[in-house]
């Protein structure tokens, strides 16, 4: 329980810069969701979302693969949440 909640927060603390340019839509829909939507308590803001999530992407994650799995889980469900990130990150 504790690693699936961990791995998200240090995944998108990871380095690197970003800019909205380089935001696909994939990522804004993934972190609208679990932000704005969910609460999802691994990110403080939005920019920390998109941070991790461009980050993943760029480690291999299936970023889409996880927005569908996220789409398609029940509500905003923590358990569901970290597991479509554990199906779908590298």
């Amino acid at each position: 329980m504790t690693r699936a909640l961990l791995l998200p927060a240090l995944l998108f603390l990871g380095p690197g810069c970003w800019s909205e340019e380089d935001v696909d839509q994939t990522c804004d829909s993934l972190c609208t969701l679990l932000v704005q939507e969910c609460g999802y308590g691994a990110f403080p803001s939005r920019d920390s979302c998109t941070q991790g999530c461009l980050f993943s992407q760029e480690q291999g994650a299936d970023v889409a693969a996880q927005l569908e799995c996220i789409e398609e889980a029940d509500g905003c469900d923590t358990f569901a949440l970290a597991e479509c990130e554990h199906a779908y990150s590298e």
